[in-house]
């Protein structure tokens, strides 16, 4: 599902994310509308893993029927889990934000090692600007897919907003790392070279930055974003003359 989903987000989309909005992540599509009803809702089923272990324990008798359905409906419960998982990507990718966590939420009850539920989670909180929240479910989910080229691109991309809201030297030293080894992992990722290169234009490290963001042109120019390119000749004329 992310690997449709990313072939969907086209840089020229994002605002300048080096110093105004925040960049979306490879998980997420470009928001076509957005949920409203349930956004400040208490009910439990719209809180992240169902808000809280206590109340995790008490779905989990109450659904006890519904994993018994789901058992009957699918051969296994992972297989279920995949399903409500899959559910909750498209709600997502919709905006509808409170009925993709719960999709999340049920896969969860299903298969609490699911990587995309966490991954989920984390997209919906990066959605809401909880960019703390955001980073713990992604790496969680980074935890079981430890090899998630795509996924770590995510993770760095919110370390990035925290460093961004905070100033805070270790999250922007753990997206650099993990940057580093999405891109040995994979050269041919134009995202992980652009958020790489945003990442060295937060550390004001000129050279690397339009170094990185002509890594991100020669394999996919519709990455590029403009105006974070405006910003990046501020600072340091393209050495290539390649942006005039």
């Amino acid at each position: 599902m992310r690997k449709l989903l990313y072939f969907f987000i086209l840089s020229s989309t994002v605002q300048a994310f080096a110093q105004t909005e925040v960049a979306q992540l490879a998980s997420s599509r470009q928001i076509t509308k957005k949920e409203t009803a349930n956004l400040d809702s208490q009910d439990v089923r719209y809180l992240p893993l169902f808000g809280s272990r206590e109340t995790l324990q008490k779905q989990l008798v109450k659904n006890a029927d519904f994993v018994e359905q789901c058992i009957t409906n699918f051969s296994t419960k992972e297989e279920a889990s995949k399903f409500f998982a899959e559910r909750g990507w498209e709600y997502l990718s919709e905006g509808l934000l409170d009925t993709a966590t719960y999709r999340f939420n049920l896969a969860y009850l299903l298969n609490p090692n699911n990587m995309d539920v966490y991954w989920g989670l984390g997209s919906i909180s990066y959605q809401r600007n909880n960019f703390e929240q955001s980073a713990a479910f992604l790496r969680k989910g980074l935890s079981l897919s430890p090899d998630n080229t795509v996924l770590m691109v995510d993770v760095a991309t919110v370390q990035i907003a925290c460093f961004k809201e905070k100033k805070d030297c270790n999250d922007i030293d753990d997206a650099l790392a993990l940057l580093e080894k999405s891109v040995k992992l994979d050269s041919t990722n134009a995202n992980a070279w652009l958020k790489y290169s945003i990442a060295e234009f937060q550390l004001e490290h000129y050279d690397k930055a339009w170094d990185y963001l002509h890594k991100c042109r020669v394999l996919d120019l519709s990455f590029v974003d403009l105006n974070y390119v405006q910003e990046l000749m501020a600072k340091k004329e393209d050495p290539v003359g390649f942006f005039k």
